[in-house]
């Protein structure tokens, strides 16, 4: 068995030798990781001394991160901005968005809490169905705004940081409905 370094500095896609690409084939990311995993297993490591099988687990660790970040559409436009210099979990760094927006995102924060409270499942679905609508709208922007940094358009990063911070709006209103459905859907079992 070779010997295994210490901690990795290659970037997840690297990792899994693949191109830094936002549009990544997900049968290939998930061919690619699944190889990478039997060759790294630390069973296959059991008898290796204990630096080696350290190493081995720090690199099966790493190789499990690098597939939650890139099978993850917004982990991996964060991952990929963070490569180009772009750290987006750096609220501080927010791009000022506009008041419009902002004002739509209350509202509609405002008539999703009328409708959890009022149990009105009609209302939610269309609200469910209007923020979908809006996340496969930035989902293109984002594939499109990718497309032009991978062709070197400068002009595309602060885009690209600015349609990450809208998408995590719309993420955590995703969020707060699945987590009503499913209270719901436990209170309708145990009734």
């Amino acid at each position: 068995m070779a010997a295994v370094r210490a901690s990795s500095s290659k970037s997840y896609f690297a990792l899994l030798e693949l191109p830094e690409y936002f549009a990544l084939d997900p049968t290939e990311l998930e061919r690619r990781y699944r190889e990478k995993s039997r060759h790294w297993h630390p069973d296959r490591f059991s008898r290796a001394p204990a630096s080696e099988r350290a190493a081995v687990l720090q690199r099966a660790t790493e190789l499990n991160e690098a597939y939650r970040t890139l099978r993850s559409d917004g982990k991996r436009a964060e991952y990929l901005l963070k490569l180009h210099g772009v750290d987006v979990s750096d609220e501080t760094k927010k791009p000022a968005l506009d008041p419009r927006f902002l004002a739509e995102i209350l509202e509609l924060r405002e008539e999703l809490a009328d409708a959890r409270v009022e149990a009105d499942t009609a209302r939610l679905a269309a609200i469910k169905a209007s923020i979908e609508a809006e996340r496969q709208k930035l989902a293109v922007k984002l594939a499109n705004g990718f497309g032009r940094l991978e062709q070197q358009d400068p002009a595309a990063l602060p885009e690209l940081t600015e349609i990450v911070f809208l998408q995590r709006y719309y993420q955590r209103f995703a969020d707060d409905i699945a987590e009503f459905e499913e209270s719901q859907a436990g209170r309708t079992s145990v009734l």
